[in-house]
């Protein structure tokens, strides 16, 4: 029997909970003056590239739980074009071979699901302004992992233009880390999470 794909979205959000736990427990040994900056800012850039990694496991899992069957999406309009009743063969034939598939820059996710997918819904529901969030997102995570100059030529084009930011802020940690809003406070990881959890939602 099909898993409603609340379930799936259920269990990314937990994921995100408990790195959003981690993050408070750690800005308050911060408060303390138990660490200093440099490891907070290590702590955010572990935080956003688990919940970008999470992100793309969760995108994974929903696209080929849709294709095989096994999970049933919460819109109407989704269709699945290749009828696959194994988690394992859908897995297999969506690969073709591959080791691994990547499901950002979310344009690779479009196209694959335009094959597999009456209108490659739900997967092409994502507005461009959405799409772009996840674009600035994988640009932030590229920035911290790569640290090459091309990584971070992306990361200033897509998360800080248009930003008055001091200059250690414009840095790929301190980014993370400095206040998108001051009512409530929020970092820009804060929200940059919260609207991966939004998309996440809209998706399923």
């Amino acid at each position: 029997m099909a898993k409603s794909s609340i379930e799936k979205l259920n269990l990314f959000q937990q994921k995100l909970k408990t790195l959003e736990q981690i993050r408070r427990k750690q800005e308050v040994l911060f408060s303390e003056g138990k660490i200093v900056r440099r490891d907070i800012e290590e702590v955010y850039s572990a935080l956003l590239l688990n919940a970008v990694a999470s992100f793309e496991g969760f995108i994974e899992e929903f696209f080929i739980g849709l294709l095989a069957g096994q999970i049933c999406s919460g819109h109407s309009n989704v269709r699945v074009r290749v009828k696959i009743k194994s988690y394992v063969v859908a897995r297999d034939v969506f690969l073709r071979e591959k080791k691994y598939f990547n499901w950002l820059p979310y344009k690779n996710t479009k196209d694959a699901a335009k094959v597999f997918f009456t209108g490659g819904r739900p997967f092409t529901d994502i507005t461009a302004t959405e799409e772009k969030h996840l674009e600035k997102c994988l640009a932030i995570r590229n920035a911290i992992a790569h640290q090459s100059r091309h990584a971070i030529k992306t990361f200033r084009e897509s998360a800080l233009t248009g930003l008055s930011l001091i200059p250690r802020d414009r840095r790929p940690k301190s980014f993370l880390r400095s206040q998108f809003s001051l009512a409530p406070p929020t970092t820009y990881y804060q929200q940059l999470i919260a609207e991966i959890l939004r998309i996440a939602d809209k998706l399923c």
